[in-house]
């Protein structure tokens, strides 16, 4: 279709290079790897539904290419990551694990959550309260996609938060969480935007609706409606960012 419209070709570039403003490439592979997490152990919590392999698949693909273009942009502080990510990247398939066909080996679970640590804290150092709205939203579509990853990483363990690090515990939902509502309430507030104040309003329902089970991991049989809201919540979120870079 956009090979015919050569018009819709170029506004949906623009779309895309309006985000990108918004995100940088480190930020974008942040959430492309939150995701993918998600993804990953709802595969393993649904006994093996397809979509959520399609699902993680399509993440860890997109979590690649945003690597790449962030190496391309700075090349030294892309090294540690890169390093790191090629060597976790090859053990995300549980077609490569030995015994249960959805069991995850213990030391792909703590590389996989320590990676997802590290890359939040590099970002959340960078993005302060001082940098524009768009990024603020970025921040936040990412504070949420890190929080409801480590749901499901945590759902689907065996020794459940039992297997939660001094590293790990200084990722601390409740403290995002808190944070993430006080910019919604912040941000509904300044916005003139009427769209962008619906939209902003809807992910505050749909955070509500599932903040208690993602924060203090409760009724992990609730893996679903989880992985439903939080990606309406990323949706919402997103078009928020578009609509307010397409007002700039």
């Amino acid at each position: 279709m956009l090979k015919k419209h050569p018009f819709l070709a170029l506004i949906f570039l623009l779309s895309l290079s309006h985000l990108s403003l918004a995100k940088s490439p480190l930020t974008l592979h942040a959430i492309s790897v939150s995701q993918s997490m998600s993804a990953f152990y709802m595969y393993n919590l649904s006994e093996g539904q397809s979509r959520y392999k399609t699902d993680y698949e399509s993440f860890l693909k997109s979590a690649d290419q945003y690597l790449d273009e962030y190496q391309k942009e700075d090349s030294v502080a892309a090294s540690e990551f890169k390093q790191q990510w090629v060597r976790l990247r090859g053990d995300l398939n549980y077609d490569t694990f030995e015994g249960s066909e959805y069991f995850v080996p213990g030391r792909t679970r703590i590389q996989f959550r320590s990676y997802l640590n590290k890359l939040y804290k590099k970002i959340v150092g960078s993005i302060n309260s001082e940098s524009n709205l768009p990024q603020q939203l970025a921040l936040m579509e990412l504070s949420v996609e890190v929080i409801s990853a480590r749901f499901f990483d945590i759902s689907s363990s065996l020794y459940g938060v039992q297997s939660l690090t001094s590293e790990d515990l200084q990722i601390d939902p409740v403290k995002i969480s808190k944070q993430f509502k006080e910019k919604l309430i912040k941000f509904q507030k300044i916005m003139t935007a009427k769209a962008i104040k619906r939209d902003l309003s809807s992910v505050q329902g749909k955070w509500a609706f599932i903040e208690d089970t993602v924060i203090n991991y409760k009724e992990q049989s609730a893996y679903l409606l989880v992985y439903y809201n939080k990606r309406k919540i990323n949706t919402l979120l997103n078009k928020s960012q578009s609509t307010l870079l397409a007002g700039s």
